[in-house]
């Protein structure tokens, strides 16, 4: 979706006709620029290496910042043009396959160059949200087992309880996990609700991004509830609370969920500079 939200600021559908030919191809890409091209007569020689560039096993396109003649640019590019590097060894979003991307000399036509504009307050929100999605995808995902786990039969070890809603505390625990989730969720919702708005100006961006970190902390926070009610067979390798677990202790620390940059830069607009 981010890639090809770019795709569609950066390049008119006119001149790549290839490019939009098949509509559900998949476009992955990465926003940092990790290359530089050289343009002569042919086109613009590509030269460089973009790691984590999440789908791009399957990708048919990817749309790969750079730098062309010192100026910050987008390049469309046949993934079948470059080579992926295996570089995904994480504990958790595996399936991600988020790999390096590798350019030696690629050659790209003119007409597959664009420089680009920075980014409106907007359009990085929204980048932002496509990653806090997957992470209140995951520990909905979670809550789903747990809720199943407190239908079933299963009650707590060492305890006279019969089932698992007999217990109080469990209950509490089964709230605060499902408002943390619920609250990740309407928060997510109110910030794609803000980045679709014209009004949205810059300013407001700091306290938006400290919005998000929280959501993604709430949704670590619930996991980590639901994790103390399942106990340690939670983490068997077979059940599927830990691939959840794993994977929104990854996704929630992705750089647009940071939350001690966030913090930082929302307390500068707290205080005037002297």
């Amino acid at each position: 979706m981010t890639a090809k939200n770019i795709a569609v600021r950066c390049f008119p559908d006119s001149l790549i006709p290839e490019f939009w030919a098949d509509p559900d191809a998949i476009v992955c890409g990465m926003g940092v620029p990790g290359a530089r091209g050289e343009s002569g007569p042919e086109g613009v020689r590509v030269s460089g290496r973009w790691p984590n560039v999440s789908g791009c096993e399957d990708a048919a396109w990817a749309v790969l910042a750079l730098m062309v003649d010192g100026r910050f640019s987008f390049a469309l590019i046949p993934v079948t043009d470059l080579a992926v590097e295996r570089t995904w060894h994480m504990a958790g979003m595996r399936g991600t396959g988020s790999h390096t991307l590798v350019a030696e000399g690629t050659m790209v036509p003119a007409e597959r160059i664009a420089a680009a504009d920075p980014f409106h307050v907007g359009d990085l929100l929204l980048y932002s949200v496509t990653v806090l999605g997957p992470v209140v995808g995951a520990a909905r995902g979670a809550l789903d087992a747990i809720n199943a786990m407190f239908a079933s039969d299963r009650k707590p070890f060492m305890s006279s309880y019969s089932r698992m809603a007999e217990s109080p505390g469990a209950r509490h625990w089964l709230a605060e996990a499902t408002h943390l989730v619920n609250r990740a969720e309407n928060t997510m919702l109110a910030i794609a609700h803000a980045a679709d708005s014209p009004d949205l100006t810059e300013a407001e961006s700091p306290r938006l991004h400290m919005d998000l970190a929280d959501a993604a902390r709430d949704c670590r926070a619930a996991v980590e509830r639901m994790l103390d009610l399942h106990g340690a067979s939670g983490f068997n390798t077979a059940n599927v609370l830990q691939r959840f677990w794993r994977d929104v202790s990854v996704g929630s620390r992705h750089p647009h969920l940071n939350p001690y940059l966030a913090v930082e830069r929302f307390g500068s607009t707290l205080v005037t500079p002297r």
